[in-house]
């Protein structure tokens, strides 16, 4: 990351970027650990009640769809979600808790979790058949894709007055370019807002890696989990507006995609109850 860079210089010099909140701080340790204790992992989660209910409301949910009901966060990760599912989900939704965004009444929320999901399912779900040497880890796919879009939380959060301004431009000309558009009303827009955040609060490396590639033109030279994620979030985005085209991702069969695209829009109103869900 450059910080002579403009627009990091603009984020260092804001003195109310809040601290990576507690319950985030104590999953992230834990990442590091590969041999982590479900009973360990679920003890942290207990200890904030209001994760510990919308992961066990996850579970429960219809994009799941439980055998039968969970009503603890360890029969959660056993019979529902898996331990690394339920870390990734636990830490994003941590993270996220530190940005409140209700001053900022033009931001859609459940867009931000259907985007921050869906992406996140999408990509893990193709990189378990990636057949590219370099291939991304799922787990770590499914984090970067939850958590790729936290930059926009991060300007909603500093600057809730600009940004309803500027989503409301968005909303009534969608041809309005919205990173565009904040760099020149705020300095810094939300990719560089992104990869500034997760450096600030020292998250895993590949999701600030990832972000500032998302910022990127498309070229050759992308990683693989930056060419998974940007063909991941570009079709997810096409199925939110209602248009989906073709999923085509380098490095996966065709019939996989095809596969794993018609599967997601099976389970895609599932998807937006649970983004809803999340959201309240």
């Amino acid at each position: 990351m450059d910080l002579d860079n403009p627009a990091y210089k603009k984020l260092v010099m804001m003195e109310s970027i809040p601290p990576l909140p507690a319950t985030a701080s104590a999953l992230l340790a834990m990442a590091a650990d590969p041999e982590v204790e479900i009973e360990a992992l679920a003890g942290v989660i207990e200890r904030d009640p209001g994760l510990t209910a919308r992961l066990i409301g996850i579970a429960n949910s219809a994009f799941y769809a439980p055998a039968q009901p969970v009503t603890t966060v360890k029969a959660a990760m056993v019979q529902v979600l898996g331990l690394n599912l339920v870390r990734n989900m636990a830490f994003g939704m941590a993270v996220a808790g530190g940005l409140p965004v209700a001053s900022c009444p033009g931001f859609d929320v459940t867009s931000y979790w259907l985007m921050a999901l869906g992406s996140a399912d999408l990509a893990s779900g193709l990189a378990k058949d990636s057949a590219d040497s370099d291939a991304p880890d799922p787990d770590s796919a499914y984090l970067v894709g939850l958590l790729h879009n936290l930059g926009e939380l991060l300007l909603v959060y500093l600057w809730p007055q600009k940004m309803d301004r500027l989503l409301g431009q968005v909303a009534a000309d969608p041809s309005v370019d919205l990173c565009a558009a904040e760099r020149a009303a705020i300095g810094v827009d939300h990719w560089a807002a992104g990869a500034f955040l997760c450096s600030h609060w020292q998250l895993p490396s590949i999701v600030t890696a990832s972000i500032e590639g998302l910022a990127e033109q498309p070229g050759s030279d992308e990683s693989p989990m930056v060419q998974l994620l940007r063909g991941a979030r570009s079709w997810v985005a096409e199925v939110v507006g209602g248009q989906p085209g073709t999923l085509r991702v380098a490095g996966v069969d065709e019939a996989y995609c095809d596969y794993r695209s018609s599967a997601f829009v099976s389970r895609f109103d599932a998807l937006k109850a649970l983004a809803r869900s999340m959201a309240t």
